[in-house]
């Protein structure tokens, strides 16, 4: 069951920013091609950095793109992982209409979770590389909506976290306890070309895919089983946060949900 918190004192609105890595690099990784102008072939005379050939010179390989960790050792049921592969297909949530901005709607955050154990990948399937591309889908998107911790407290005492000498996640820095900081939550729209990666116990909203169509997501992570350890939810007052997401100009999306 969630654990209700306080909601910030005043209504707070979340401009969405580009996800680049750069941007995101406190809350996990951003995975996509870093050399997306480059045609791999066995007669390529320079080889992007990071990267090696593979497949007789057809394919470059970029190794450890983004780092999966399991803390579940250290979890306090001592109840073993396993790595998991999941499909989560994501229906296109509802937005308001801004009263203000005819360009604008507006994706109310009320809920955030985390995965204190495990960190959690999400690659999408057959979503287009632009969102303004002119097919029937290319106004579907997805949000990634995160939060960092605030300072462990006795509201989050219930909420198990790793052992302090824990491995440290890709980003040098440990999952801990804190609930989530809500005056200073981010979000960022992605493309059809990038995946994301959450870093363990980093506190972000469920999938919200916007747009016309759904997506479809294979999501990569570790779980045991035991609901409190492998996911950990919070919620509080309806209309408090909201992201505000610029519309895509005649999508399918916008006209049923007369934005």
């Amino acid at each position: 069951m969630p654990l209700s918190i306080d909601a910030p004192r005043f209504p707070t609105t979340i401009a969405v920013q580009s996800l680049t890595q750069q941007a995101f690099a406190a809350f996990g990784s951003v995975i996509e091609n870093p050399s997306p102008n480059i045609i791999p072939s066995a007669t390529l005379q320079h080889v992007p950095e990071g990267a090696v050939r593979a497949n007789q010179g057809s394919a470059l390989k970029f190794p450890d793109v983004s780092k999966l960790l399991d803390l579940y050792s250290s979890a306090p049921s001592k109840t073993a992982s396993r790595a998991c592969m999941s499909m989560f297909v994501c229906a296109p949530r509802l937005l308001q209409a801004s009263r203000d901005d005819p360009h604008l709607a507006y994706f109310p955050v009320e809920i955030l979770e985390r995965h204190p154990f495990t960190t959690q990948t999400f690659i999408p399937l057959g979503l287009s590389h632009s969102t303004g591309d002119a097919d029937a889908d290319a106004d579907s998107r997805y949000l990634v909506i995160v939060a960092p911790s605030r300072e462990p407290s006795r509201h989050d005492q219930r909420f198990p976290v790793p052992a302090p000498d824990a491995s440290t996640d890709a980003q040098g820095r440990l999952p801990g306890r804190g609930l989530p900081d809500l005056t200073a939550l981010e979000a960022f729209v992605a493309t059809g070309s990038q995946a994301v990666t959450y870093g363990a116990g980093t506190w972000h909203a469920p999938m919200v895919v916007v747009g016309g169509s759904p997506v479809s997501f294979v999501v990569v992570q570790y779980a045991n089983g035991v609901g409190i350890e492998d996911c950990q939810e919070v919620t509080w007052d309806a209309g408090k946060v909201k992201v505000s997401v610029p519309k895509i100009e005649g999508n399918s999306s916008s006209r049923r949900s007369k934005l």
